[in-house]
Order: structure tokens, then C-alpha cells, then sequence
């Protein structure tokens, strides 16, 4: 599986740089942009992916000289935004927010391929945390991995969709504990967190930034920070290593084209958004939400891509039972 997986990852990326290449070999038609551009978030509103795509948005604007207009097409882990700009035109009018999911969405039984994009470039990372509501029993991480321990499939967490970063994270969790968690599923990282700030399910694993404003409302605590060291923002949370089990893990944001669409209007695209990532409005929003402002060109995502794809493999096999 593992073999398999780093296969058809560097088969599969090599197509998405290879794609803009030979189609950017001649400039579209036209000066660009000469009309609207539609930049589509995979996910609910409310959510990292959300708040980057609506920081950008004005700032994109500015530079291109373009209206840049923000929709919310979620589904299905994402797979429903991806599935929509691939059918797009490569003319650089159709865009869309993406995370991990379209490295991996691959390898999980789901109609998305990284080679059906060219990415223009990253936006964001978000180190993510263990957060449980604020009256839950569990203390500490070891708290939590006992009682899974002892009621084998009965502890829950919720999940921005089945085969998401943060589901897969939890498959990494529960190989390093010796446990058996069960996910409850939802569209996006906004009602994930919420479903566990209402107590719908026992813990929540996602990005700390999504996890802020009920965190912040008093509805959900912070049990574990999924970081190398502690939180600057939150210096009183033990990281998992800490209570010993060395799991790190982050999302990250980007922007990404349909397949074909030429290498002029990528790197035009690739620099404005180089320009909003340092702008220092973008950059207090992402620290305000415990976002880390973070910039990758096209032709570094398209390396990241694929490293990404394998180092998510072993997790998957974890998640598929291979």
C-alpha cells in the first residue's frame, strides 16, 4: 500500500506541474483579468479555509484590479469544490481555496486527483490541538486515551469529513495510544468544532484557530496542543508529546487553478497573492485567529503536493484497515 501510495503521488503531481506548463506556453487571449474571479471554498463558512479565502479576497483584489468573489460550495470533504473547478475553464477566472484533502482525496475512494490542478500557491498553516468541551471529565490527553482504553469505540470526535487532515490525524492518534476512537463526521471544520462545543461528541481535533471562538465563548478547553512546543498564545496547554504521545500535525491553505491554465496568468495570480500573504493587514487577521501567515510559490506547492500525499499514506492505511 505504502509503494502504492508513493506511486501514484509522484505520478500524480508530476502531472499537476507539468499540466501548466505546456498549456502556459502561450498567453491567454486578452489582457488580464478583464472580468470577475470566482475564488470557491471547499468548506462551510466559518472555518480557517473561510476566514483566508475573505482576508485574500480585498487584498487579491487590489492587485489584479479584479472583483474577487467568495463562495461556499462544501461537501463531501472538500471533494465537492475540488470536483467543481476542475470542470472550469483554465482561464484563471475560476479558483479555489484548498487544503491537504486534495492530496489524499485521491487515495480514498473520491473522484479528485491532483492532477486535475495547478497550484498557485499557499496561504496559510494552522498547528492544530486537541480541544474538549468545557465540562468534560477528561483532564489531560491521558485521561482521555484511559477511557478509550477501557470502552474500546465508544470515546467520539469529530471531524471536518471522513479522510480529512484532522480525521487523519486522529488515525496517527490512535496507532500512537493503542486505542479505538469512532469519528462522527462533519462538513467542514466550523460544525465540527461546534458539534464538540455542544457536547454532541467527546473531543475535537482541527486547527487551534478554528477552535478559538468556543474556546474563546467558554464552550470548549483546550486538552492538547498538536505542536513541537507550546503555544506562545496558549503557554499553560501541554503540547501531546508532553503527555506522552509525539504527535504534531498542521493544515495548511492555498489557491489553486483548474489544469491548463496558462503559466502567465498562474504567476500573475502567484504573485498577487505573495503580495496579500505579506501584507501586514492579512497577516494580523491569521495571528488574531492563531493562523500562521505562510508562503509557498506554484512550483513549491507543487513539491509540497506530493510530499504531503506521502506522508499521509501511513495514516490511511490506518483509516482503510490495509
Amino acid at each position: 500500500m505504502k509503494n502504492k501510495l508513493r506511486s501514484l503521488a509522484l505520478g500524480a503531481v508530476t502531472v499537476l506541474a507539468l499540466t501548466g506548463c505546456a498549456s502556459g506556453q502561450q498567453a491567454a487571449d486578452g489582457e488580464y483579468p478583464s472580468q470577475d474571479i470566482r475564488l470557491v471554498v471547499p468548506w462551510s463558512a466559518g472555518g480557517s479555509g473561510d476566514l483566508t479565502a475573505r482576508s485574500l479576497a480585498p487584498l487579491l483584489e487590489a492587485d489584479l484590479g479584479a472583483s474577487i468573489i467568495v463562495e461556499n460550495r462544501p461537501g463531501a470533504n472538500g471533494s465537492v469544490g475540488y470536483n467543481w473547478l476542475k470542470d472550469q475553464d483554465p482561464d484563471g477566472y475560476s479558483l479555489a481555496v484548498m487544503g491537504v484533502e486534495v492530496a489524499i482525496l485521491q487515495f480514498q475512494n473520491y473522484d479528485v486527483d491532483p492532477g486535475d490542478f495547478i497550484p498557485i500557491g499557499q496561504a496559510s498553516s494552522g498547528p492544530g490541538a486537541i480541544a474538549v468541551p468545557v465540562d468534560s471529565p477528561y483532564e489531560s490527553l491521558q485521561d482521555l486515551i484511559a477511557d478509550a482504553k477501557a470502552n474500546p469505540g465508544d470515546v467520539t470526535f469529530s471531524s471536518p469529513g471522513v479522510g480529512s487532515v484532522w480525521d487523519s490525524t486522529v488515525q496517527g492518534f490512535q496507532e500512537l495510544a493503542g486505542i479505538e476512537l469512532k469519528n462522527v463526521p462533519y462538513d467542514g471544520s466550523a460544525p465540527a468544532v461546534a458539534g464538540a462545543a455542544a457536547g454532541d461528541v467527546d473531543f475535537s481535533t482541527d486547527g487551534i484557530g478554528n477552535q478559538k471562538i468556543q474556546v474563546d465563548a467558554g464552550k470548549l478547553r483546550y486538552l492538547a496542543m498538536l505542536t513541537d512546543e507550546r503555544d506562545p498564545n496558549n503557554p499553560d496547554v501541554p503540547t501531546a508529546k508532553e503527555q506522552g504521545i509525539d504527535l504534531q500535525n498542521a493544515s495548511w491553505i492555498g489557491v489553486m487553478a483548474p489544469a491548463g491554465t496558462p503559466d502567465d496568468i498562474v504567476q500573475a495570480l502567484s504573485s498577487a497573492l505573495a503580495t496579500a500573504v505579506n501584507d501586514p493587514a492579512y497577516i494580523k487577521i491569521m495571528e488574531a485567529a492563531n493562523q500562521l501567515p505562510f508562503q509557498r510559490d506554484s512550483a513549491e506547492m507543487s513539491t509540497f503536493i506530493e510530499q504531503e500525499a506521502v506522508r499521509y499514506g501511513p495514516w490511511i492505511e490506518l483509516a482503510q484497515g490495509d
